[in-house]
């Protein structure tokens, strides 16, 4: 999930209850709920360590209780002086790690929970990245005890809401809203599964959510002669005929030779879904660019997520590059 979200689900947590456990609960789990994402400063390494290291150690139930202790650290620096609660300090940092993992379970990129033992991708692929309805939820709760209390300010009412019971329905809301969406996701899946496609079995199946509408979910299909990106939205008859088609490349030899780049290798370590296909180039004379698409994050012909290698006619590499938007042509 994105850090707004897991800022303000941190604000909830506190206001909820666990700010009877210690005064500094607020801060302390703002700063657990985004300290897994401190591997962002991997991308001055470049793309590639970036898909390496991104949700990696950090995002590790083993290594949970560590991350947790730099904000507890900094909590203490900061009450230099008086007396510090270490017990619920830790206790409720650690919990501000581990929802962040869950929390970053509920979408289609996934965590390695089981880091260093099991490089194992978990993913529920259930909730957007970023989800508009989460968002407008938790900010409404953040917002609702301000206004209640200028409310009674102005009729004079002493009595000063503490926002509980908003962060209470707000968080209830994120686990009954994230149910429901594995839920529809398992149907959107099923849908995928009880047909043919172009007279073919699917051999892979997968659906990924789509940011507004709960209903509407992106397909996936793979057969033995191509892949298929389908639109799916439970609320309509499904048309199996209505994708977007993508045949497999046959040359095997190219694909193969891309695959040996240093590019192509940390893509593959983090695609799940790549989708290849292969497009002439004027340089060099008889090139072709082998472009490889996760496809989780968009179509090919968006581009995101995208490896492409240029070949000459020898199946020499000629370039090799790896992007998180649309590649220059």
């Amino acid at each position: 999930m994105d850090n707004v979200t897991h800022s303000l689900t941190g604000v909830m947590l506190s206001r909820a209850g666990l700010n009877r456990w210690h005064p500094r609960a607020t801060l302390l789990l703002v700063l657990c709920s985004n300290i897994p994402d401190a591997d962002i400063v991997t991308r001055a390494l470049g793309p590639i360590p970036y898909l390496d290291y991104h949700r990696h150690l950090t995002h590790a139930l083993a290594v949970a209780p560590l991350m947790a202790l730099p904000p507890v650290a900094l909590l203490r620096w900061l009450d230099r002086g008086r007396p510090f609660a270490w017990f619920p300090a830790l206790a409720i940092a650690t919990l501000g790690v581990l929802v962040h993992l869950f929390m970053d379970s509920w979408n289609n990129y996934g965590v390695r929970l089981l880091l260093p033992f099991s490089a194992e991708w978990f993913a529920l692929d259930g909730v957007y990245v970023i989800d508009p309805w989460i968002l407008a939820v938790l900010a409404l709760a953040l917002a609702a005890p301000w206004l209640s209390r200028l409310v009674a300010s102005e009729i004079g009412s002493r009595q000063k809401p503490s926002g509980r019971g908003w962060a209470i329905f707000a968080l209830l809301f994120l686990l009954a809203w994230t149910g429901g969406r594995v839920a529809l996701h398992q149907r959107a899946v099923e849908t995928l599964a009880a047909r043919r496609f172009a007279g073919q079995e699917p051999l892979r199946i997968a659906a990924w959510p789509t940011p507004l509408n709960p209903f509407r979910w992106t397909g996936y299909v793979s057969t033995e002669t191509f892949w298929r990106l389908q639109d799916v939205n439970l609320l309509l008859p499904f048309d199996p005929d209505a994708g977007r088609t993508y045949f497999k490349p046959t040359d095997a030899a190219r694909i193969n030779a891309a695959k040996r780049t240093p590019e192509a290798q940390g893509f593959l370590r983090f695609s799940q879904y790549p989708v290849w296909r292969m497009v002439p180039v004027t340089e060099p004379e008889g090139g072709i660019a082998v472009e490889g698409v996760d496809v989780r994050f968009g179509s090919p012909e968006d581009g995101r997520f995208q490896l492409r290698v240029v070949l000459d006619q020898n199946l020499q590499v000629v370039s090799s590059t790896f992007s998180y938007g649309s590649l220059k042509r």
